[in-house]
């Protein structure tokens, strides 16, 4: 094939800066690459229809270096002298059932701006896809391909065209100009590190080759077979991969490795693709329910993954991504019916964003077993949690696994610390908390946000990785559609799972949260009500009887890794403004505030319990028949230290000698019988020194 080398031009990438657009640290490169190829699969499916399917084969070998070099005009030579006559691996994705790359050949044949597929993939970045619901809005997902191996990916192409099959084949080059042993050599600054292989198209440019012979010849070098009869897609080959390479970046990128945990992904590059594969598309794999368009089989070397070999969290995820409203059928035969599980759907509101109804979707989950999960004889499955990738170094009890997904069913992020599950409880050492958000991707947000869907926020605030959703400003206007659907999914969760008599318990036996259990729980016969919201439904809305004091009510804490997360209430008495809720110590010498503790004349030492964040969720008063909602505001050092909302003032307080967060100041407009509702995290640098809330103000102290 003859070469075409990029030429500088103006705005022009090089391949340093290409290699560099994707710097994911978090994903294994196998992960993006398994993300990437197949979300590109699906969203070029021939019959995207609920019902129809389009097959993903994962298929890795080896090669003759001499038999692919021959065929690379310009890099003949330097591929013999890196590479001599050894073997060397590859990595290919085969799609059946998709249009394939169509579109024109050549950027003189682009009309109205129409790349097409071909042009898009092979020979530009930052095209992304048009259509509603496809995967990327940014276009560079596609770069990772060239980081799987040298940077030399060939690209192999069945469409039809009318009533006829037409065949395509290129290949393209994306290195590190700069580097010594660049393939394409170095003849000067003007080096981009980019090429690209196919026929002449003029003397300057060339296309694919559509030679049918010259084609099967190359796929030949590969062991891999033409597209035949009526099949159209896409083969994407990588070749001069390292197996050993690929597995190490995948062990230095999960952190639920162990060294004394041998699983068998860690051992083979095709077992490791079966488990990414489940990992990122539970939701859409084997699922002939999903009902956005076509579902995905996949293969890894011609070998399907089965929905009986498909890992059970897996399985549940899928399960509870049916039970959604993204899947409107009764026809289940899933893990959930098979090993007895009960699970639970909770609907995520949010006011002040949509047009019409207030849904932003649905979050569903269920509690299992370790027996569920198959983790005892026989099976004896690894944890859920190692099969996500997340590290959990305390075997007395397991943190929530919350995923969430938008139309493509592609798994964005596993989440089990952070602001999605920030409220919810740890389960015991024998159980799972697993769920998953699916959003109502149809409603419309309102006009001051340009009447944009659901979807095309969440899929506009996906970074180019696809990893995570950020929310984003409209128009200079900041919706925070992503904070407010986490901080409720965090609470529906975490309500409904405490609503269960029987998974109220949660066994934690850290020291950490040992020692912090004990004291941040309220005293005996303290309060009446059993969470905040319903001693809320008591205090806030008509506030029939002012009180004197003011009061401090607070409800069980949570658990959230090395912190420990209490829900209150502070309700300010008769003619009171001022109030602070602060952290003490307690002592053999009784309780001590911060700086009492960091006086010289007291410990003298820094004060060892940190508040290390502030949510305030309601504002109540009796002059309103229903309290404001605060959409979760938040106070900590990262944060912000100081808020204003309503008229209602809240800072942070921090002591005089070492600037330790230890309570919030808060002040109200008047004297009307302000509550304020809220949850306050605090940690401990000391296991042994116990800690306790107080509301306190002028003349005024209450525990």
């Amino acid at each position: 094939m003859k070469i075409e080398r990029a030429q500088h031009a103006r705005m022009s990438e090089t391949g340093s800066s290409l290699l560099r657009l994707i710097q994911n640290h978090e994903l294994p490169v196998l992960d993006l690459l398994v993300r990437e190829s197949i979300q590109n699969s699906l969203d070029a499916a021939r019959d995207n229809t609920a019902g129809s399917a389009v097959d993903v084969c994962f298929i890795t070998g080896n090669f003759e270096t001499a038999a692919l070099a021959k065929h690379l005009e310009g890099i003949t030579t330097n591929l013999h002298k890196y590479f001599g006559g050894t073997q060397q691996q590859f990595i290919a994705v085969r799609d059946v059932g998709t249009v394939g790359l169509t579109g024109p050949m050549h950027f003189n044949e682009v009309r109205n701006n129409d790349f097409g597929n071909l042009l898009k993939l092979v020979y530009e970045v930052s095209k992304p896809q048009q259509k509603s619901g496809a995967g990327g809005s940014w276009g560079l997902g596609k770069t990772v391909f060239f980081r799987v191996g040298i940077g030399l990916v060939l690209y192999y192409s069945r469409i039809r065209s009318g009533s006829s099959y037409h065949s395509r084949l290129a290949a393209c080059l994306v290195e590190d100009e700069k580097s010594k042993n660049a393939l394409l050599g170095r003849s000067g600054h003007l080096d981009r590190g980019i090429a690209w292989w196919g026929q002449p198209y003029d003397s300057e440019s060339t296309v694919p080759i559509t030679d049918e012979n010259e084609i099967r010849e190359i796929l030949d070098i590969f062991s891999l077979s033409p597209y035949v009869g009526d099949q159209t897609g896409t083969t994407i080959v990588i070749p001069f991969i390292s197996e050993t390479k690929l597995i190490s970046d995948a062990l230095s990128s999960d952190d639920s490795f162990d060294e004394h945990m041998d699983h068998p992904w860690f051992r083979s590059l095709d077992e490791y693709l079966r488990l990414s594969i489940q990992r990122w598309y539970a939701p859409r794999l084997l699922n002939p329910l999903y009902s956005q368009g076509c579902y995905l089989r996949a293969f890894v070397n011609e070998e399907p993954i089965r929905r009986d070999t498909m890992m059970p969290v897996f399985q549940a995820i899928q399960a509870l991504y049916n039970r959604t409203d993204a899947v409107r059928t009764d026809e289940t035969n899933d893990i959930l019916l098979e090993e007895d599980v009960s699970y639970c759907v909770q609907q995520v509101s949010l006011n002040k964003v949509f047009k019409e109804n207030r849904s932003a979707g649905q979050v569903a989950f269920a509690v299992m077993s370790r027996k569920q999960l198959r983790m005892n004889y026989p099976n004896n499955n690894a944890s859920p949690l190692v099969h996500i990738g997340k590290l959990h170094d305390d075997s007395s009890s397991n943190p929530p696994i919350i995923a969430y997904t938008r139309r493509p069913a592609m798994v964005v992020a596993y989440e089990t610390v952070g602001p999605w599950v920030r409220r919810i409880p740890h389960t015991s050492s024998d159980e799972f908390l697993i769920g998953i958000f699916v959003p109502n991707k149809d409603n419309v947000l309102r006009d001051e946000f340009r009447g944009m869907s659901l979807e095309e926020y969440l899929r506009s605030s996906e970074q180019a990785d696809h990893a995570s959703w950020t929310d984003f400003a409209i128009d200079a206007k900041r919706p925070g559609i992503v904070e407010k659907i986490r901080s409720q999914v965090a609470r529906k969760v975490a309500e409904a799972y405490r609503d269960q008599p029987d998974k109220r318990e949660v066994r934690h036996l850290g020291g950490l949260s040992r020692a912090l259990a004990d004291i941040l729980l309220p005293p005996e016969g303290f309060g009446s009500g059993p969470t905040v919201d319903r001693e809320l439904k008591k205090k806030d809305p008509q506030m029939r009887r002012r009180t004197r004091r003011t009061t401090l009510d607070l409800d069980s804490p949570v658990y959230d890794g090395e912190t420990v997360a209490v829900p209150f209430v502070v309700t300010f008495g008769q003619d009171t403004t001022h109030a602070e809720l602060v952290v003490t110590a307690q002592t053999e010498r009784g309780t001590l505030h911060a700086d009492q503790w960091e006086s010289p004349d007291e410990i003298g030492t820094t004060f060892p319990i940190r508040l290390v964040e502030v949510e305030v969720s309601k504002i109540g008063t009796r002059k309103r028949q229903r309290p404001f909602v605060a959409n979760d505001l938040v106070l900590s050092e990262a944060r912000q230290q100081s808020l204003d909302y309503q008229g209602v003032n809240i800072s942070l307080l921090a002591s005089r000698r070492n600037h330790v967060p230890y309570g919030i100041r808060m002040s109200v407009p008047e004297t009307t019988g302000y509550s304020i509702q809220g949850v306050i995290r605090v940690q401990s640098s000391d296991t042994m020194i116990q800690a306790a809330l107080e509301v306190v103000r002028r003349g005024e102290q209450s525990s």
